[in-house]
C-alpha cells in the first residue's frame, strides 16, 4: 500500500486514514485534506429537522486515490429516523459510488470506481434532514470509512415539540440552576407564509424571569446589561430562521413565561403565538469539602471588551452589566495558582487564549479554551507566582471561531484578590508555634 500523508485537518485525518488501513483494500491511498464543520443541531420532537452535515475530502490525482469498495457508513442515533439523507457530490463528476443502502441506524455507500487520474479534486457529503421521537438528550451522527474508526460529523440535541405556529420556536433546556451565569436557548424556525409585512408588522419576544443577553436575531442588539424583551420588524423575518436568543438565568429561584407576540400591521391588535414556561432551580448546595476547598479562593466575573494585559487594572463595570462566567483564582501554597476559567454564553464553538495579569506581569496560559455551541467552556489551569503577586486580572481573547454580535470575543475579569498561603493579609508568618516552626495566618 503507498505512503499515506495528511496536509491539513491533523485530528480528522488521522482516523480517516486509520479507518482505510483498517479496510486493507489494494490500491486505496487516502492522503487527504479533510474538513468537517460537525455541527450541533436542536431537533424539536416530531418536527423534520435539517442537520447540515459537511465532510469534504481533498486530493490530488494520482498521488491521492480511493481504492474501488471502500466504504463510508454513516451512523445515526437511536431515537432519530432520516426524512431526507445525506448526498455525496464529487468534483470532477468521478468518483462513482453505489448506494445508500441503510440497515437499522447505518446508511452505507460504496466506492465503484475513483476515475479521476490526475488533478485536484474532491469529495463532499453534505445536508441530511432528521426527525426525532425523543424529547431530550444528545447525540451525535458518525461516519465510519473502511469499517474503521468512527468519528462525528454531527451533535443532534432533541429539545422537545416547538412552539408557535406564525413563528415556530423551541426552548432548549427547560431548567436551568438559578447561579445568574447558566443560560436557555430560544430557537426559531422558519415564519410561516402566514407572517408577512401586509398582516404583521413585527413580533416581540419576553421574559418574565432572567435576561437576554445575546442574539442572533436579524435587527436584534442587545443592550449592555441584557434585556427582557426584544422586537423583529416583519423586513426581518425571512433570516428569522436558525436565529437564536440566549436567555441568561437570573440568582432568585422561581419559574419564567417565554412568549411571542406578532402586532398587527393593520391595527393595534396583537396575536399571542407561544408561550413557554422554564424553570430556575435553587443551586446546588455546597458540600463542607467543597467548601473548604474554595477557603482562600476568589470568584470573579468575565465582562465584555477589551482590557490590555500587564496594564492598568481594569474598570469595574457597573451593576447590571452581563457577565460571561466567571474565574476561580487560588493559591496552593508551593508558589504557584490554580485558575479555574468557566465561560458562560461566550462566543459558540470557538477558541480563547488565556492570559493572566500577574503583578504587572503578563503570563499567557499555554493550552487553549474550547467553548460549545451555547458558548460554555472550562479551563483549569495550574502555574507558578513567581512575583507572589496577590492581585490577578484574567484575560480571554478569541482566536478562532465565528464573530458575535454581543461583544464577548474579547473578555477581562476584575481583580481577584489572592490570598497567599502561609501570609495572612497583614501577618507574613514570621511567629513561631511550640515546636519552633513557622505560622502562616491565612
Amino acid at each position: 500500500m503507498r505512503h499515506l500523508r495528511s496536509r491539513a485537518g491533523v485530528g480528522l485525518a488521522a482516523t480517516l486514514l486509520a479507518s482505510i488501513l483498517a479496510a486493507s483494500l489494494a490500491a486505496t491511498t487516502l492522503a487527504l485534506s479533510i474538513s468537517n464543520a460537525n455541527p450541533s443541531v436542536v431537533v424539536p420532537t416530531g418536527v423534520p429537522t435539517n442537520v447540515g452535515i459537511n465532510v469534504t475530502w481533498n486530493g490530488t490525482a494520482p498521488g491521492d486515490t480511493l481504492g474501488a469498495g471502500t466504504t463510508f457508513a454513516v451512523i445515526l442515533p437511536a431515537g432519530y429516523t432520516w426524512t431526507a439523507l445525506p448526498t455525496f457530490s464529487a468534483s470532477p463528476s468521478a468518483p462513482v459510488l453505489a448506494g445508500p443502502q441503510t440497515t437499522g441506524q447505518i446508511t452505507t455507500w460504496t466506492l465503484s470506481s475513483f476515475g479521476v487520474t490526475s488533478g485536484a479534486w474532491s469529495l463532499t457529503l453534505s445536508g441530511g434532514q432528521v426527525v426525532t421521537s425523543l424529547t431530550s438528550g444528545t447525540a451525535p451522527i458518525t461516519l465510519s470509512v473502511g469499517g474503521g474508526q468512527a468519528m462525528t460529523i454531527a451533535r443532534l440535541s432533541a429539545s422537545g415539540a416547538t412552539g408557535g405556529t406564525l413563528v415556530p420556536v423551541t426552548v432548549s433546556p427547560r431548567s436551568v440552576p438559578a447561579d445568574g451565569t447558566n443560560t436557555i436557548t430560544v430557537t426559531f424556525g422558519t415564519p410561516s407564509a402566514a407572517a408577512t409585512c401586509a398582516s404583521y408588522s413585527s413580533f416581540t419576544v419576553a421574559t418574565t424571569g432572567g435576561t437576554f443577553s445575546a442574539s442572533t436575531l436579524p435587527g436584534v442588539t442587545i443592550p449592555t446589561g441584557g434585556t427582557t424583551s426584544v422586537t423583529v420588524p416583519c423586513a426581518n423575518f425571512s433570516g428569522v430562521a436558525g436565529a437564536s436568543l440566549t436567555l441568561r438565568a437570573p440568582t432568585t429561584p422561581g419559574r419564567a413565561v417565554i412568549t411571542v407576540t406578532l402586532s398587527s400591521a393593520l391595527s393595534s391588535a396583537t396575536v399571542s403565538d407561544s408561550r413557554t414556561v422554564v424553570t430556575f432551580t435553587s443551586p446546588k448546595p455546597i458540600t463542607e469539602r467543597e467548601r473548604e476547598h474554595a477557603r482562600g479562593a476568589s470568584k470573579v466575573r468575565f465582562y465584555a471588551g477589551s482590557s490590555a494585559c500587564s496594564t492598568s487594572a481594569p474598570t469595574v463595570p457597573p451593576p447590571g452589566t452581563a457577565t460571561f462566567g466567571l474565574a476561580v483564582v487560588n493559591a496552593t501554597g508551593n508558589g504557584r495558582l490554580t485558575v479555574e476559567v468557566s465561560l458562560k454564553g461566550a462566543a459558540p464553538n470557538a477558541t480563547y487564549s488565556i492570559s493572566l495579569d500577574l503583578a504587572g506581569t503578563c503570563t499567557p496560559v499555554s493550552r487553549s479554551l474550547h467553548t460549545n455551541g451555547r458558548g460554555n467552556g472550562n479551563l483549569h489551569v495550574n502555574l507558578a507566582n513567581p512575583a507572589k503577586a496577590t492581585q490577578v486580572w484574567v484575560l480571554a481573547t478569541q482566536s478562532s471561531g465565528p464573530s458575535v454580535t454581543n461583544g464577548s470575543n474579547s473578555l477581562f475579569t476584575t481583580a481577584a484578590t489572592v490570598v497567599l498561603k502561609g501570609h495572612g493579609p497583614t501577618d507574613h508568618g514570621t511567629g513561631k508555634d511550640n515546636a519552633g516552626r513557622g505560622r502562616g495566618h491565612d
